[in-house]
């Protein structure tokens, strides 16, 4: 079978000094020899190797129809050394020769090869500098004066222009009102879930951005984590302070703006991760913020702790312990597979009776009786918070005397540092400890959260499970409770969250 010639040609933007893909392939078809066929990606980075064309090429080299591939510079064809180093061993497998019009050498002998390899080494190199470089432009404009990083306005917002033509963000007040809404809900409702508010909002008749007006769970979840509504002061910078993340200007976090994480994304593309802000930067906007802090931080503990209460079977069916109990022997969960006449649940092994990988059976223990079992054990749990309660009324005096402890070690530290006692970056170690410790116990301060708060119950005492309401009951096991390992003859153990 005979074998043509490639010419492959790339080219990621137009600009003055690029060659433009027209010229590359006049340049290549100097040397070609008899029949050619043109391979050609324009608009396609050479970072990776997913290119229309390329991936064409990669085919019919596979297939044994190309003898030779040309290109007008080594970088047009990758700019990763790992990428290349795989087109190029792709190559020598069918016996397809590679050669670069601009730069001379010679792939057939070891002193080419090496040649070759240093190239495309300065070719990634140059490809991560500029990366560099507008990461940095990017980071500098928007820290210098906190415009709106680019892109589609939030939910709630549109774009704009401040006074002096700098991107910004305005309040679009009816949406705004339902950004309101949803956070007020997740923050402070105790039976809440994203869908529930998704529900909500159909019902009331509000629309989404979508075509079609609809509300999911992720739209929810974007929402709630985006930090362009909250309002930017103390209390937030300690939050974020904790959490490590780099700040990008130095700002006065007094209220009057709110601020935007920028940087790589955690996690999955729905962003589930909700805590880990290391490789996240945050800088203060040039706009106000419309959340306040402590609802905002709330959502954000929620959703860390994966507080999303999942249903079981049917609505309702395993009331405030939906989702929770577990089969110790499988694992999994121990659902409402049928109730009686009365309304009683029927337990079953999701394991047994849907998998059909465990044989456990719940015949004749009484839900009643586990309810009965859990709501004692929580008792003991609330008696336990309500002292912790009383003492947190008078524990403000110990939080100022143990600030003023850490500051004082922190003093001392530095002045050990100054006679040379200890290493400088052991010192730096102990006092970021210590700084963490102070930050940490301010935040508890700002946020002057009642425990009560945290478990969406009323802060009335004492604390008695048995007269909170089913939607009060299901928060507190939600947020006290892990799982509840259920046994076949009713023994059950509790694992906490607490």
């Amino acid at each position: 079978m005979s074998r043509t010639e490639a010419i492959y040609a790339r080219q990621s933007v137009d600009k003055k000094d690029s060659v433009s893909i027209e010229t590359q392939i006049e340049k290549c078809e100097y040397i070609t020899k008899g029949n050619v066929e043109t391979y050609k990606d324009k608009g396609y980075s050479g970072k990776n190797t997913a290119r229309p064309d390329l991936e064409r090429l990669l085919k019919d080299i596979k297939a044994n129809k190309i003898s030779r591939v040309i290109v007008y510079r080594l970088d047009r064809i990758s700019r990763n050394i790992t990428d290349f180093y795989n087109l190029y061993s792709i190559m020598q497998e069918h016996g397809t020769e590679f050669l670069s019009v601009n730069e001379n050498f010679d792939t057939s002998n070891p002193m080419g090869r090496a040649m070759m390899g240093i190239l495309i080494v300065f070719a990634q190199m140059e490809r991560e500098s500029i990366q560099e470089r507008v990461k940095d432009n990017y980071y500098s404009r928007i820290s210098m004066d906190g415009r709106w990083a680019g892109g589609p306005a939030p939910y709630g917002f549109t774009n704009g222009k401040t006074k002096d033509k700098k991107p910004t963000l305005k309040v679009n007040i009816d949406e705004m009102e339902i950004v309101k809404y949803c956070f007020n809900q997740y923050a402070y409702s105790p039976n809440i879930s994203m869908q529930k508010i998704c529900n909500h909002l159909t019902e009331k008749g509000y629309r989404s951005r979508r075509e079609n007006g609809a509300w999911d769970n992720v739209t929810i979840a974007r929402m709630l984590q985006n930090s362009v509504y909250v309002i930017a002061d103390e209390r937030l910078r300690k939050y974020y302070e904790i959490r490590k993340v780099k700040f990008l200007n130095e700002g006065k976090w007094d209220g009057t703006t709110s601020c935007h994480i920028v940087g790589k994304r955690v996690g999955n593309a729905n962003v589930r991760k909700y805590t880990d802000l290391k490789e996240q930067s945050i800088y203060l906007t040039n706009f106000a913020g419309v959340i306040d802090s402590k609802t905002f931080i709330m959502v954000q503990e929620r959703l860390a702790n994966n507080e999303q209460i999942k249903r079981a079977n049917s609505s309702g069916a395993l009331q405030e312990l939906t989702g929770l109990l577990k089969c110790p022997k499988c694992g999994y969960a121990i659902k409402c597979h049928n109730k009686s006449a009365k309304g009683v649940p029927y337990l079953g092994c999701h394991g047994k009776y849907t998998l059909k990988v465990c044989d456990v059976t719940f015949k004749g223990v009484k839900f009643a009786d586990i309810q009965d079992k859990v709501g004692k054990e929580i008792q003991k749990e609330l008696d336990k918070i309500a002292k912790m309660i009383i003492d947190e009324i008078a524990s403000d005096k110990k939080k100022e005397n143990k600030i003023n402890e850490l500051k004082d070690k922190i003093d001392r530290l530095l002045e050990l540092a100054s006679l040379g006692g200890e290493s400088v970056n052991m010192v730096h170690s102990k006092i970021e400890t210590l700084q963490q410790e102070i930050n940490e116990i301010q935040l508890t301060e700002f946020m002057n959260t009642k425990t009560t708060e945290r478990l969406r119950v009323s802060d009335r005492l004492p604390l008695v499970y048995n007269r909170l309401s089913i939607d009060e009951k299901k928060s507190i096991c939600q947020q006290m409770i892990e799982k509840i390992l259920l046994s076949s003859n009713g023994d059950m153990e509790i694992i906490w969250k607490i």
